[in-house]
């Protein structure tokens, strides 16, 4: 398996910049191809193009020309794209029949869509569904683990964990992050709901009453103690509020439901998970929270 030793590292070994001026003195690997010779690639995980921001892109183009390559590889005889997707949509607005172009030799497929997945990871292009998608398909397709991902990425495993868990929201949730009607947060807030229909109620009631993530979270927290409730007998005990608050510092810590059973002298802890992946990211978390304290 092949592993690009530029992967989590900066956008300046993947993408160079230079001015224009400046290429043929430092002898670069830069050249200008034919602007209609170069094919999109098939693993770009970016999905949502902006208008407004390639308006603004290509405007500065325009006005500045282009600083920065785009990056292509060769396969046979097509040029394929491997970052710079934005930037020859604009230059094609342009009419530019050339556009300065940086060749790579990209070894595999994975490494192709490791490098889109970087460059726009970095660049920050991505929506947080979109980079779900991404890192799920790295996962799949080549079955790579979620460690090896964090590793290429440049990121931290419980960052690409909890970055996976937000496939699990219903698709209408989905859709309102993708168009930033919630934050990422809020998603966090909501995903600790008990069930999708729990899930939906409290998003219904963050969008229509613009509810910040804090307020999500109390929202989560109360639909969690309204199910566990119906779930007892008219006989149960109303708990101690300090077990109370702890369950509910727990319950956001690890976004899922926890129930705490207090007994002199001690008790115990129990935490719900979903399926082994939910388990997975909640002993990520443990163990992230105990490296941290050493």
């Amino acid at each position: 398996m092949v592993k690009n030793k530029s992967l989590g590292r900066g956008l300046d070994v993947l993408i160079p910049t230079f001015q224009t001026e400046d290429r043929e003195a430092l002898n670069s690997p830069v050249k200008e191809i034919s602007i209609h010779d170069i094919k999109p690639n098939p693993y770009q995980p970016r999905r949502d193009f902006a208008p407004e921001e390639l308006k603004e892109l290509t405007q500065s183009i325009r006005e500045s020309g282009l600083i920065t390559p785009v990056t292509v590889t060769k396969q046979g005889s097509d040029y394929i794209l491997v970052a710079g997707e934005r930037r020859l949509r604009a230059c094609k607005q342009l009419g530019m029949e050339t556009i300065p172009t940086y060749f790579r030799t990209v070894e595999s497929d994975e490494e192709l869509m490791e490098l889109a997945l970087i460059e726009n990871v970095q660049r920050e292009n991505l929506n947080p569904i979109e980079e779900a998608l991404a890192y799920r398909a790295l996962i799949e397709r080549y079955g790579l683990s979620q460690e090896i991902v964090a590793e290429r990425i440049g990121k931290k495993r419980s960052t690409i964990t909890n970055s996976l868990r937000l496939l699990k929201l219903p698709q209408e949730i989905r859709e309102s992050l993708i168009q930033n009607k919630i934050s990422s947060g809020h998603a966090r807030a909501i995903l600790a709901a008990d069930n999708a229909p729990a899930m939906i109620r409290v998003w219904q009631q963050v969008v229509n009453k613009g509810l910040s993530v804090r307020d999500a979270e109390k929202l989560t927290r109360k639909s969690l103690d309204e199910g566990f409730k119906a779930s007892k007998s008219p006989a149960f005990v109303k708990k101690d509020p300090a077990v109370l608050k702890l369950e509910s510092t727990l319950q956001q810590s690890l976004g899922t439901k926890v129930r705490i059973k207090h007994r002199k002298p001690g008790g115990t802890i129990e935490v719900t998970y979903y399926s082994t992946e939910d388990l997975e990211r909640i002993l990520d978390l443990v163990e992230s929270g105990t490296h941290e304290n050493r």
